[in-house]
């Protein structure tokens, strides 16, 4: 049930929920690691998501320059890196996201269990490292050739998001705020399932009231690694020393603090109740109406490649 990417995600270090038609004007260039595997698991008719990846190059692009006020020779250098990164990604990636479509849709077929949950979150935690890595690929050229100038306006609108994300965490952890998350979550899995009926929606409610609320910390940690980005930035960082940091930090969580990690075991635990509770209380209506749209992004995830094909996961 991929309505749960977007709060999953939420947990790790970088990845939140934005896409093309509905990101905040300035984003971090990094934080497009996640934008794809979200934005393609959450993207409905296949027009829409072949239209939408085709053109992510162009979004890509357009929210990177406005973040950081790129200038147009520096454009100009970043632009083929992205179109070579963007064809690798259809080529060695697309084959992952839809081999985890059909993963996921047998497991719908079967029911889902302990057993196929712990190889569901494990294949997409593979997937988002993945994902990751190519966020890397394209931030590491581009935040290298950034100007002192440029360095302190990144580091400024740091510090205006931080600003924002501290009051909608603050939000968040009230009743209203918990309210409006299971609201979310809701209209998500509505939009996968068709209508939920009362009894649904009281177990979706009441196992996203027992999430772990870890905003707080996550927007601590993540300020302090933006600190040590701001500061290699500053001590002009090569291209090797840049990747490696951001490696360790999005890709492989090396020094993830003991809360977070708690955390996103806890959210795993939640997820995993989440799909096996609300899988089994699902009618013949819905179980059709979440396979149909599963197949049809399968789908439409084949017909994106060049040279269509399923690699080869876990389970």
């Amino acid at each position: 049930m991929p309505w749960v990417l977007d709060e999953t995600m939420i947990k790790l270090p970088l990845a939140e929920r934005d896409t093309p038609s509905a990101m905040p004007r300035r984003q971090l260039p990094t934080r497009y690691l996640g934008l794809l595997l979200v934005l393609l698991l959450a993207l409905g008719g296949c027009s829409a998501t072949r239209l939408a990846y085709d053109r992510l190059d162009f979004f890509i692009q357009l929210y990177a320059a406005d973040y950081i006020d790129l200038e147009a020779e520096q454009e100009a250098v970043w632009e083929p890196v992205l179109a070579a990164e963007h064809e690798r990604h259809r080529a060695e990636e697309l084959p992952y996201l839809a081999a985890y479509l059909e993963e996921m849709l047998v497991a719908s077929q079967r029911g889902f269990d302990q057993e196929n949950m712990g190889c569901l979150l494990g294949s997409l935690d593979a997937l988002y490292r993945r994902q990751a890595g190519y966020g890397v690929n394209l931030a590491v050229p581009l935040l290298v050739a950034l100007s002192p100038a440029q360095v302190q306006t990144l580091e400024a609108r740091f510090r205006e998001r931080t600003a924002e994300d501290l009051d909608e965490a603050s939000a968040a952890v009230t009743p209203a705020g918990r309210e409006k998350l299971a609201r979310r979550y809701l209209e998500t899995i509505e939009d996968w399932t068709g209508p939920l009926d009362p009894g649904q929606q009281a177990v979706v409610t009441a196992i996203v009231g027992r999430m772990p609320q870890s905003r707080q910390a996550f927007i601590a940690y993540r300020d302090q690694k933006r600190a040590e980005l701001v500061k290699l930035l500053g001590a002009r960082a090569g291209e090797a020393q840049l990747r490696a940091f951001l490696t360790a930090w999005l890709v492989e969580f090396q020094d993830l603090p003991p809360e977070l990690a708690q955390a996103r075991r806890e959210m795993r635990a939640r997820v995993t109740e989440l799909f096996i509770e609300l899988g089994q209380r699902l009618d013949t209506s819905q179980r059709r109406h979440l396979q149909d749209r599963l197949r049809d992004l399968r789908d439409d995830l084949m017909q994106l490649q060049r040279q269509p094909r399923m690699a080869a996961l876990s389970c």
